[in-house]
């Protein structure tokens, strides 16, 4: 196991809120650390007692049916890093640092973990190629 000490200086700081106060999601708002009721449409219920959409507007309340699908949900806020696109690769943009809860995070960066997922397998298919023949799809 890796200790912190070992970890190189650009993951040190993950754990640091931006400042005295626990950090929100810069996306949508949400609070770290608390446990929200969360709707299927995006929809979440603030601890002071607001409904928000997913973009963290002001929402109205649920009707009944709409809150029988409601659940729960820890909200867990991190820093994450956000690549820019090959064609903007300056210093500044290329490792942008962004507080994004989980969903966000998924969110966000939906292209870019399809991109890597589609590699990845990809890269599986060649190995297998090169050393057990052609595959049957």
């Amino acid at each position: 196991m890796a200790r912190l000490i070992d970890r190189p200086a650009e993951h040190q700081d993950r754990s640091i809120p931006p400042g005295p106060a626990a950090p929100r999601c810069e996306h949508c708002g949400r609070p770290h650390g608390h446990t929200l009721r969360c709707l299927p449409d995006g929809r979440w219920l603030s601890p002071d007692g607001i409904w928000f959409s997913d973009e963290g507007d002001p929402a109205p309340w649920p009707d009944v049916v709409e809150y029988a699908g409601v659940r729960t949900s820890r909200s867990i806020v991190g820093a994450y890093r956000r690549r820019a696109a090959a064609i903007e690769r300056s210093a500044e943009k290329a490792m942008e640092r962004r507080w994004l809860c989980r969903r966000c995070h998924m969110v966000t960066a939906r292209d870019e973990h399809r991109r890597v997922t589609r590699t990845r397998s990809l890269m599986r298919l060649a190995l297998g190629d090169l050393f057990e023949g052609t595959y049957t799809i």
